[in-house]
Parts: structure tokens; sequence; C-alpha cells
């Protein structure tokens, strides 16, 4: 009986689906596990030019399984939403869902299986890009910018480092972080015996001080509210669970992948092609005959709490409905890697591959 193809399989959350890449290259534009729009549909955001769809055609001798998704956790905490674990109940995108007057979804489409059961003992490869979800990230980017829009200096960071509130929170965060590296760890050991895992950590947002960095002075042109006294504290946390990341990966045996370092240079304050992340949103083609691929556009955002799902869906709905918003054709991206992130984030995981002969040096 021949023996199967090696199996590349790819976990991880809208960092690794690429879910805000968009245009031709986003994957709900072809029909992906069942359907395209609607309670059928594919919400995951994966996107063509993700680095696991680019190292998938590199790697033509692998027989590849993506299972990566907007809004993945490791578990049901930090984010809520379940994802490598625990079966994924909501999701992000792509690029949204949209919602009624009220900010609740006009469907749901239905849970995802955890994404460690496409692991198998024939899995040979497999990428991991998970953890901000778990962190929450995008809370600590939201509490910032809605502080930031009736206050100066750097009142995110006083509110999280100067509060017994915000401290807690940070402590909790932490915590569901670890512990959910914990438990995952070995489990994903357990489903995939045969397996080099590649835990890849995420990009650089904001910029330090160093050579070629530049600042945030002018930088951000979408009037964004989170105040540069913050970014420093918000680059904080994304360095943070990167080193939870590494020190989980290297703890067990399996090799980290850094994007930070050659990121670095590339912060969301740059200009044109030499930023490689998106902002607070960016263009996006919409396909307005896919059913539900643009958000209900509604007056009463006003009235909702800052950076809730209804009043970012309402952001969403006059920022993109059918051209029409103020906008125009354009979608939150709330700081995810663009076309030329992906690419950087392919690059680094495929001189990973290369270093442990998985790869050949030309390839």
């Amino acid at each position: 009986m021949p023996e199967s193809k090696p199996q590349y399989v790819a976990l991880g959350d809208s960092y690794s689906a690429g879910q805000f890449i968009g245009g031709d290259a986003n994957l709900v534009r072809k029909p992906v596990d069942g359907g395209l729009g609607g309670p059928a549909g594919d919400y995951t955001g994966r996107s063509l030019s993700s680095y696991p769809q680019q190292l998938s055609r590199i790697l033509k001798d692998h027989d590849f399984v993506d299972v990566t998704s907007g809004g993945a956790g490791i578990d049901d905490r930090g984010l809520k939403l379940g994802g490598i674990l625990t079966p994924q109940t909501q999701f992000g995108g792509p690029p949204y869902i949209p919602v009624d007057e009220k900010g609740e979804p006009l469907f749901t489409p239905a849970p995802r299986a955890p994404q460690i059961e496409a692991l198998s003992e024939r899995t040979t490869l497999a990428t991991v890009g998970i953890g901000g979800n778990q962190f929450h990230l995008g809370e600590i980017v939201s509490r910032c910018a809605a502080l930031g829009a009736s206050s100066v200096g750097s009142p995110g960071t006083d509110y999280y480092r100067g509060t017994e509130e915000g401290r807690a929170t940070l402590a909790r965060k932490e915590s569901d972080l670890r512990d959910g590296f914990a438990t995952m760890m070995p489990l994903l050991r357990e489903r995939a015996p045969r397996a080099a895992f590649f835990f890849v950590g995420y990009p650089t947002l904001f910029p330090s001080e160093g050579p070629g960095q530049g600042t945030c002075d002018g930088g951000l042109d979408e009037n964004i509210t989170i105040k540069k006294g913050d970014m420093p504290f918000i680059q904080e946390q994304f360095s943070l669970v990167d080193s939870v990341i590494r020190e989980s990966a290297e703890a067990h045996g399996h090799t980290y992948v850094d994007i930070a370092e050659s990121s670095r240079p590339h912060h969301v304050c740059r200009e044109l092609s030499a930023k490689w992340m998106f902002g607070l949103y960016a263009h996006y083609e919409f396909n307005t005959a896919l059913e539900g691929y643009l958000p209900a556009r509604f007056p009463d955002g006003a009235g909702m709490e800052p950076f809730t799902p209804g009043w970012t869906a309402w952001i969403q709905g006059l920022l993109a409905n059918g051209g029409t918003g103020f906008r125009g054709h354009e979608t939150l991206t709330t700081f995810h890697p663009n076309a030329q992130g992906a690419d950087n984030q392919t690059l680094q995981v495929l001189n990973a591959l290369r270093a442990a002969g998985i790869v050949a040096a030309n390839e």
C-alpha cells in the first residue's frame, strides 16, 4: 500500500487567515465549506494571500488543510468565541457579519469544529498563529481609542496601570493566555504525534525608538483617537503575547517564528508600501451580489457603547454600505497585516522551514 502524502495543517486566528486583505484574494468569493454568504456561508475570512495559503503553493508535495478563522482563540476565555480547542460559535468576517438596527446579527453561521480536530497522525507539519484573542488584544486597543477620544496624554496606559480594575484586567488576560497555552500544547502533540509545529508570532504594530522606524507624528491619518502616549503600552501587550507564545513553543520543543523584528520598520504609521499593517480601516472591494457581504446601515449607532459589536457594525455600515458611506468601500481592518505583511509572514515561516530542513534552500 503506497504511503500517504505528508500533510500540512494551518491553525490560527485572523492574523493567520489574512482576514482583511480582501479583493479577489478573499476566499469568500469562492465556494468554501458549503456557501458564500448567509447562514451556510464561510465566515472565516481566509485569504488566498495569507501565509498558510502561500506556503501551500510552495509545499506542493503536501496535502493542505486550512482551518484558520477570524475571531479564533484557544478556548472560550479571552474573546470567548472558541477556536483551537472548542467549537467557534461567532465570527468577525469576512469582513464582518451584518446586523439589524439593534446591532444583533441578521443570522448566525453554523459553529465550526475545534481547529485541533484537523490534526491527526497523518499531519507532518503544522503552523499555529494564536494568542491575540485569548489575551483579547482588541479590547485593549478599543479601550485606549475610546478613552483617547476625550482625553490627552496616555489615558489607556493610565487606566490599565494606574487603576485597580485595569491592573486586575491585565492580570486576568495574562492568566487566560498562559493557561490556554498550558492546556493546548500537550493536546496538540497528542493529536499529531508526527508533526513539526511552528508557532507564528504577531507583527509590530506601533513604532519603537530607533533609526529608520519613525514615529506616529502625523502618521495616522485616519482620525483614530489612540493617543501617542498609549502606543508604547499597546505595543508592549503585543510583545507580551509574543513572549508567551515563544516560551510555550520552546518549552515543548517546537519552533517559534518571530514576525515582530522583521516588521518593526514597517509599523502602522509608515507610508504606502513601507507600511505592512492596516490601520483602523482600509479600502475593501465589496461584492454586493453576495448575500450578507455588507453590513446593515442604520442611524442608531450614536446611542451604542463604543466598540461594542453593534457600534462596530454601525461604523462599518457608514464606511462601506454599497460604496455610499462617507468613505466608500471601506471596512474596519483593526490593525491587521496587509498584503505586504502577509508576504513577510510567509517569508519568515519559509525561512524557519528551510532551517529545519523541511523546505529546500532554493525553494
